[in-house]
């Protein structure tokens, strides 16, 4: 085992990550169900929390990312954010009307979503300074916040089952509060590095190649955030499990991505980063279609391998496939693609609660197919296309 991983700035780097998925752990996961049963609210008002709160980190996370790119210390940016955090999960603990959360969805979880996009231009940043492997570091970084989901939404749920969801939220503004006070005290302050008056250095726009793939990643994370919504629901209310049970199935499948994630960088070595995406988009269809035909407790912990690996593949690989395309952009890039993840979360819960309206929770997962579907599609078209393009950049010239 690699332990250089756990220290050095590399550590810092780990387990912050790590701390901050566990904060947003004990939120993400309960939320339809706080909503729900916490607030009273219809199912089709789900989407009306996630679709606010989801334009609002698009465009807070943007003008984040773009004063990173520009310079502006990301330590102090993601102080702000992670501060928000904090207040969020503070606020939904004390909360007790849907307008209430509503206002801090859309404002305060807004502020706090946008430290994911920080994090992750700051990590490729540093994996670019010390002459690491950034598709390799991401996997590695990306596995902390996996470990992390393995315990997390279990001990979520167990904490709203036994103390109620007041509790749990606190839990997850004391958490916030820790990772403020690492990164206040261990990440340094990146000072703006000054520029040649007679320097005119060009910033390239977005490649077709970042618009398609961010597209794509949007459909894939619409498939999942359909799934994750629907399932604690679909688990409770029509299969008459208990309340922990789907923790635990967030929790396996995080166990079971975590290898995967750490191996998709070598296997993307071996067989090209859109080719193992496409395979774990096929692997996602399969678990989609399973999920239909299966009730049994040992079927639905069956299928979790099938998730595992398409989940472990999809976000080990897709933030570096972004970033590779438009290299000068981290922080715009990184920005967005976190915003096509939230586009898909918000269209994906919105679609949900009003399926699972009309026809049920385990029929809302259809859109899970659906979606994938189109993600495959997609990424199939721009390889497709860069194979082409190859192919016609190596003909011989003609002669004169």
């Amino acid at each position: 085992m690699n332990f250089e991983l756990f220290r050095g700035d590399s550590g810092v780097y780990f387990w912050l990550n790590g701390l901050a998925a566990m904060a947003f752990s004990f939120i993400l996961p309960v939320m339809s169900l706080f909503l729900i049963e916490g607030l009273g609210i219809e199912p089709m008002y789900i989407g009306l929390y996630t679709v606010g709160t989801a334009i609002s980190t698009i465009l807070i996370s943007q003008v984040l990312g773009r004063l990173a790119d520009k310079g502006i210390d990301s330590k102090t940016l993601l102080l702000i954010a992670v501060g928000f955090l904090g207040l969020a999960a503070l606020c939904f603990s004390l909360l007790t009307q849907f307008w209430q959360a509503i206002i801090v969805g859309w404002c305060f979880m807004a502020f706090g979503a946008s430290s994911i996009p920080l994090l992750l231009a700051m990590i490729r940043r540093f994996a670019e300074r010390s002459g690491k492997d950034s598709t390799k570091l991401n996997s590695q970084m990306r596995s902390s916040v996996s470990l992390v989901w393995i315990a997390g939404p279990a001990l979520a749920f167990a904490s709203v089952g036994t103390f109620g969801f007041r509790a749990n939220f606190l839990l997850a503004a004391g958490i916030a509060l820790l990772v403020f006070l690492m990164v206040w005290r261990l990440l340094p302050s990146v000072p703006k590095v000054a520029k040649s008056e007679t320097s005119h250095e060009v910033v390239p726009p977005f490649p077709y190649k970042v618009w398609f793939l961010g597209v794509g990643i949007l459909f894939a994370n619409m498939a999942n955030s359909t799934y994750i919504n629907a399932m604690p629901l679909f688990i409770t209310k029509e299969l008459d499990f208990p309340v922990s049970y789907p923790g635990i199935f967030m929790g396996l499948t995080a166990a079971l991505e975590i290898p995967v994630m750490l191996l998709s960088a070598s296997w993307s070595h071996r067989f090209g980063k859109m080719k193992l995406m496409m395979v774990g988009f096929v692997i996602a269809m399969l678990f989609y279609i399973g999920i239909q035909y299966v009730s049994s407790l040992e079927g639905l912990l069956a299928l979790q391998l099938l998730n595992g690996l398409f989940y472990g593949i999809f976000v080990g690989l897709g933030i570096t496939l972004l970033q590779d395309s438009a290299p000068k952009r981290v922080g715009q890039v990184s920005a967005f693609y976190t915003n096509a993840m939230s586009v898909g979360t918000m269209c994906g819960t919105s679609l949900m609660g009003f399926v699972a309206q009309q026809y049920g929770f385990r029929n809302a997962i259809y859109i899970s197919l659906v979606a994938i579907l189109v993600s495959f599609a997609i990424f199939l078209v721009v390889y497709l296309h860069e194979n082409k393009q190859e192919k016609v950049s190596e003909l011989p010239s003609s002669p004169l």
